[in-house]
């Protein structure tokens, strides 16, 4: 299981994105763009529904399941 956003065409190296882990595989699962930690510390977050690239099931998760991460580290 990664705790890094899976890699979708849109997640670019070491940008913050905001991601859950899928309730049905564990992958993280990015699925839009995050501010920084310095430029806002408190983000604020609505439930949603995203399908895992991974394993394609669709769930609704819940707002306090909702973290920023950060894209994989540059090679």
């Amino acid at each position: 299981m990664s705790t890094r956003p899976t890699a979708t065409k849109f997640v670019e190296a070491e940008k913050w994105y905001f991601a859950v882990d899928c309730a049905k595989c564990g992958e993280a699962i990015a699925f839009a763009e995050a501010p920084s930690p310095q430029d806002d510390p408190t983000p604020k977050h609505a439930t949603i529904r995203v399908r895992c690239p991974s394993c394609r099931k669709e769930h609704t998760y819940a707002a306090a399941l909702i973290s920023r991460r950060q894209g994989p580290e540059k090679e």
